[in-house]
């Protein structure tokens, strides 16, 4: 779906899959360096999570007058 380099030099990668059951997850891969760390995370899971980091990131950049990097 997605890969985004992080500016520590981590590389995030977002991937759907379909558990065994049938529910469709968002894998999230974080690799940093030769570490690897992978969630499974639910539609309910990945939606309060990606509310909680945009609320994050707008309020951040509105205290430090930073702008997001482009897409």
């Amino acid at each position: 779906m997605e890969q985004i380099q992080a500016p520590m030099g981590e590389v995030i990668e977002l991937r759907q899959v379909l558990h065994e059951s049938g529910v469709p997850l968002l894998r999230v891969l974080i690799r940093d360096g030769g570490r690897y760390t992978h969630l499974d995370l639910d539609p309910a899971t990945a939606d309060r999570w990606g509310h909680v980091m945009q609320v994050w990131a707008r309020e951040t950049v509105e205290r430090l007058g930073e702008h997001p990097a482009e897409e």
